[in-house]
């Protein structure tokens, strides 16, 4: 027997295919010109004799529907065997999504809708497609298409502007608009310029992403070092510790063997004389933006981090990026020297396993993962006596 649908219920679950955008597709589609109809099920006679009432209610309920412009209710005679013939009603209908939309009291969203849409499709029709199949984000910034169409049509009039955002000459958009609506702005950009106008190698927003996508300028990352050969410190005119943006020191092509890496500042400033050796410090997670520097894949690079999960985790990382890397002071013998120096990681590194660790490290970093020394076990690299430093460099031959 099938159950006597209320009004409301009716009406909650129109809201939730509204919701669902059910009907915004059909009228960008042309089919939601014709009404709207809300089959109801049939009245069984069973009812009629023993819930006379309660089909009384719901007639009534459903009659004052009628009360709503442009909402009709269809009837039909059927014959009962109690009862006798009787008049039914069999479907709710609206004359157009007008009605529908003035029933939920979305008329006024309905109303924003349909002028948004055509804003945007007037105003750049190479995005109708992507509009169709994207009503949520047509929706979500329906208060900044007037802002994000003007960054398009700066965009399409000006590709690859090779400036910084701040100096983006976009009549009533600010730097702030752009930089909080760089993931919609980025989207509607892959629309409406031509592939070859975008860097395809960048498809992330993060690491300056957005930026590089679309050749803009942005603050590089300063990559910090310290020439340890004083042939070098010459040829520099007597500087040593220098700082350059990611993309000078990039295009730098030093003609060193070695290259250190220490996360630990005083480490990187403290780190004795080598060489045809530079070090670089202060990074942490940060040596992805070395992935960018070319020329260190003709050096032999030496990182030296913490023995924890996470000094594990960076060198891992750097080795995906140079595959010859080598740790230095990582190993055992370096962290049962120094007990007395142990302390305690905070947050532990979540992966079980390491991509791109030797067997031995990956045998610390298990160790580690699994508290076999202590609880958390950290040995901090500038807690580590640098005549350690000077016996590894003796030990290699590195140490001038």
């Amino acid at each position: 027997m099938a159950k006597l649908i209320r009004c409301s219920e009716i009406k909650q679950k129109l809201e939730k295919r509204w919701q669902g955008l059910v009907w915004h597709d059909e009228y960008l589609s042309g089919g939601a010109q014709s009404p709207i109809v809300v089959k109801l099920p049939k009245v069984t006679d069973k009812q009629l004799l023993h819930e006379f009432v309660s089909v009384q209610s719901w007639l009534n309920d459903l009659t004052a529907l009628e009360k709503h412009q442009g909402i009709n209710i269809e009837r039909q005679a059927f014959r009962y065997k109690s009862m006798g013939m009787q008049v039914m009603p069999v479907a709710i209908y609206f004359s157009d999504i007008e009605s529908l939309a003035r029933y939920l009291g979305k008329r006024k969203q309905w109303q924003a809708f349909i002028a948004t849409f055509e804003q945007v499709v007037t105003a750049l029709p190479q995005l109708k497609p992507w509009v169709r199949g994207n009503l949520s984000l047509l929706l979500k910034h329906q208060e900044s298409w007037p802002k994000l169409i003007g960054v398009c049509r700066y965009f399409i009039d000006n590709p690859q502007p090779n400036c910084y955002i701040r100096q983006l000459d976009i009549d009533g958009v600010d730097t702030k608009f752009i930089e909080r609506h760089k993931s919609i702005i980025r989207t509607l950009l892959d629309e409406v310029l031509a592939p070859e106008l975008i860097n395809q190698r960048f498809n992330k927003l993060s690491e300056h992403g957005f930026e590089r996508r679309f050749n803009l300028l942005y603050d590089q990352p300063v990559i910090r070092f310290r020439l340890l050969d004083s042939q070098f410190t010459h040829e520099f005119h007597g500087m040593s510790d220098l700082s350059l943006p990611l993309e000078q020191f990039a295009q730098l092509s030093l003609m060193v063997d070695r290259v250190y890496i220490t996360e630990n500042k005083i480490n990187g400033l403290a780190f004795p004389a080598v060489n045809n050796a530079i070090v670089i410090f202060g990074l942490g997670y940060g040596v992805q933006s070395l992935s960018q520097v070319r020329w260190l894949n003709e050096c032999q690079i030496y990182y030296w981090g913490d023995i924890d999960t996470h000094g594990y985790a960076i060198l891992s990382q750097l080795r995906g990026y140079f595959p010859k890397t080598q740790s230095l002071l990582m190993d055992e013998d370096t962290l049962m020297s120094c007990k007395s120096a142990w302390g305690k990681e905070g947050k532990v590194h979540p992966s079980d396993r390491l991509a791109n660790l030797t067997e031995a490290e990956h045998h610390i970093y298990t160790r580690l993962k699994q508290d076999h020394w202590r609880n958390n076990l950290r040995l901090e690299q500038e807690l580590i006596p640098m005549s350690y430093l000077y016996d590894a460099l003796k030990l290699h031959s590195f140490h001038l």
